[in-house]
């Protein structure tokens, strides 16, 4: 997939990085000719001079051919003229914005804008370190009852099976890995322990999947 990625700081240079070493082609926007400069000589995709939000830099992109666009400069009101441009005016199928002043986020889902959240990020990574009892988070918003996280399977888990763990509607499985192999599960099948699910599951229900899976609520 063709990928552009307006902003080149450090959240910029390393998805560039990622998304090239999976194999898509990648371009690289930044105003700051040593930002880009400063790009490891890992990615393998283009790197391209300008304002992220002016049409000329876009067409060089090749903005026709994208199907992704990610606005992670440090200026929310560029990012968001980003994804406006790209969607609206070129079509591209999928667009994200980095938003760092949470007072916007409600404005921003009116918009029908997707956008990750600094400050919902951090205060998320936060809450979780500092919280007994919680797993890991992959993704949580501020404004649903859900949350997709990381579960390890511990010695009382080994032998539940997804059906007893989905039955009360807390948690509802995606995948579970074993060793370096992840696999979508069926109903009948068992978790072993060291197993590591990724799952969604209701707000504040932690404590009931952790004796479940670990054998305690705490």
């Amino acid at each position: 997939m063709h990928v552009i990625i307006g902003g080149c700081g450090r959240v910029g240079a390393e998805l560039g990085e990622r998304l090239s070493e999976e194999g898509h082609d990648v371009v690289l926007i930044d105003v700051d000719e040593s930002a880009l400069r400063a790009v490891s000589g890992t990615f393998n995709g283009e790197l391209l001079a300008g304002d992220v939000t002016d049409r000329d830099v876009m067409v060089r992109a090749r903005i026709a051919n994208a199907g992704a666009l990610a606005a992670v400069t440090q200026s929310d009101n560029v990012n968001l003229m980003a994804v406006q441009i790209a969607s609206e005016l070129f079509g591209v199928p999928r667009t994200v914005a980095r938003l760092f002043n949470p007072q916007r986020e409600r404005s921003y889902r009116k918009m029908g804008v997707r956008y990750v959240s600094e400050t919902s990020m951090i205060a998320a990574a936060v809450r979780n370190e500092l919280e007994p009892g919680t797993f890991a988070q992959h993704v949580s918003s501020p404004d649903t009852d859900v949350e997709v996280v990381e579960i390890p399977v511990e010695r009382a888990g080994h032998g539940v099976t997804i059906a007893e763990l989905e039955h009360d509607g807390d948690i509802r499985v995606a995948t579970v890995r074993r060793g370096i192999r992840a696999r979508i599960p069926k109903l009948d099948d068992y978790l072993q322990e060291g197993d590591i699910v990724v799952a969604a599951i209701r707000r504040g229900a932690h404590r009931h999947i952790r004796r479940l899976v670990c054998g305690t609520g705490s």
